[in-house]
């Protein structure tokens, strides 16, 4: 009787012990999980910033995602996100008006500011932010990573009306690196506030593109060759500008260019990579001293400059206007 007495006492314990281990197991797997997001297309996303310890939910076990973005939300997602640093000792009082030096947001509007993210002095880190605000700043945020390449299309945005230059330029960024996908009749909706999903969307894109493009050192330097090249810039239409890069003293008209890519640095910097074409093994050229020249676009109030590919014989002679 004892023994029945003491094996129903243990198995009543082990019952026990099994249902505080499952218990335990189930907190652990809903720690990275958001109750709100099952089904949502930006569950997995979303769920892996949060593991990640990029971004948190508005409660323990709640994301919101139809919620609107604040600044202090999209400054510390961007912040944390792409990993910015302050680059000097300061304190957010010393640049913002509305930000207070001890609230939980303050070392990363100070982060954002010392690299390079416009946030006018009287931001208000509470109001609410647009889809076109948050995408000005993302991007600028990857621009402080270093420079990284696009294959630039100029994409029509049916909405863009809204946006200002620097906005403009931002979206073109985006949309062409495929961290942003327009809309229904390439509408974006500058406007209208963020959402709490939508942001985190864009900010896994974007975290997952300075992983994979973005190189440690900021980006490698072509090295020095001999072709003569120049750049010239034209307003093709508003917000975009035609860019001619041409190269001289090629050897003859057989020679032609190609545009590899285009990389994007900060203060609206654009380098331009290319290549020279072989001439057609088939045909006979005149031994003459020829040009070339290619066609690019790039979004308003850009720069460039043109640099050969490694492996491209000739030196870059780089110059640019708008006309």
């Amino acid at each position: 009787m004892k023994k029945n007495q003491s094996f129903q006492m243990n198995a009543k314990k082990l019952t026990i012990a099994c249902s505080i281990l499952a218990a335990s197991l189930s907190l652990g797997t809903s720690a990275f999980a958001f109750s709100d997001l099952k089904g949502h297309s930006a569950e997995a996303k979303i769920n892996t910033l949060h593991k990640d310890g990029i971004i948190n939910g508005v409660t323990s076990d709640k994301f919101a995602p139809k919620s609107k973005v604040t600044f202090a939300q999209g400054i510390q997602f961007i912040v944390s996100g792409l990993q910015l640093s302050p680059q000097t000792a300061g304190k957010a009082s010393d640049y913002f008006d509305k930000v207070k030096d001890k609230a939980w947001y303050a070392s990363a509007f100070v982060a954002a500011k010392q690299n390079g993210l416009s946030l006018d002095k009287t931001v208000d880190p509470n109001s609410t932010m647009t889809r076109a605000q948050f995408a000005h700043l993302l991007t600028q945020a990857l621009q402080s990573k270093g420079n990284f390449p696009v294959t630039m299309m100029f994409a029509n945005i049916s909405d863009g009306s809204k946006l200002s230059t620097a906005e403009m330029n931002s979206l073109q960024i985006l949309v062409n690196t495929h961290i942003v996908t327009l809309e229904k009749n390439n509408t974006f909706r500058p406007s209208e506030a963020v959402t709490r999903g939508e942001a985190a969307v864009w900010l896994f894109d974007a975290v997952k593109f300075a992983k994979e493009v973005i190189e440690p050192d900021g980006g490698t330097t072509a090295p020095s060759y001999n072709y003569e090249t120049a750049v010239k810039l034209e307003k093709a239409a508003d917000g975009v500008n035609k860019v001619t890069v041409t190269v001289s003293n090629l050897p003859h008209p057989g020679y032609g260019l190609s545009i590899d890519r285009i990389e994007f640095g900060k203060n609206k910097t654009a380098v331009i990579y290319y290549s020279v074409t072989q001439p057609d093994p088939g045909k006979s050229y005149a031994q003459v001293i020829s040009a070339a020249s290619v066609v690019t676009y790039l979004p308003e109030g850009y720069t460039a400059t043109a640099q050969p590919v490694t492996g491209t014989a000739g030196s870059s002679v780089s110059s640019s206007s708008v006309q």
